[in-house]
């Protein structure tokens, strides 16, 4: 549905926006989403067709709210070694403003798996979101497309364990010198690894 066209559901998508970041996706029900945004479960289907669709927005939506995670994969494929492209991208993205996304992320990620039938946009969207662009950086500096695939893995794989780690309490400190050391020892000095 254009949004444009239908000035109600983006104020309902970004009031949805406001409410899920201040208590969550999990325990919040169609119904108390609808009070929380003043409207009723029959509008917020008639926009959205499924609280699936409609917390799959809302969770698109809030990215664009945090312009250091909006900005990030855009910086991976600017010119310089992949290993400092990669160390500045994790202090943007660990960056204390983006602390209420990422809690969301993990929620609505815990939530999407634990019954992916009834969430398969929450889950597509938020597997999906990033691996293909960060392979793409990693081709730009020189990878083959299966080294970048691998490396797409690798980092998201480190990256969303450090993130675990942050919003469990980890300080910063530690976790930049455990990021910089696994990129170094993953990527190399000059981030380009052998294709052979």
């Amino acid at each position: 549905m254009d949004r444009e066209e239908y000035p109600e559901a983006q104020r309902l998508l970004e009031r949805s926006v406001d409410v899920i970041l201040e208590r969550g996706v999990m325990n919040v029900s169609l119904s108390q989403l609808a009070r929380a945004v003043g409207s009723n479960n029959r509008m917020l289907l008639y926009y959205f067709s499924s609280k699936d669709r409609l917390f799959t927005e809302a969770i698109r939506a809030a990215y664009d709210r945090y312009p250091r995670l909006h900005g990030l994969m855009p910086g991976l494929q600017e010119p310089g070694p992949m290993s400092d492209a990669l160390k500045h991208g994790w202090r943007q993205l660990r960056h204390a403003e983006n602390l209420p996304y990422i809690t969301l992320f993990f929620e609505a990620l815990a939530a999407a798996a634990r019954d992916p039938d009834a969430n398969p946009a929450h889950l597509e969207v938020l597997a999906t979101h990033w691996p293909s662009q960060i392979q793409s950086a990693f081709v730009l500096r020189g990878y083959s497309a299966d080294a970048a695939a691998t490396a797409a893995v690798e980092l998201m794989a480190l990256w969303r364990g450090l993130q675990f780690a942050l919003i469990s309490g980890t300080p910063v400190e530690i976790l930049d010198l455990a990021q910089d050391s696994a990129v170094d020892a993953l990527f190399g000095d000059d981030g380009v690894i052998s294709n052979s």
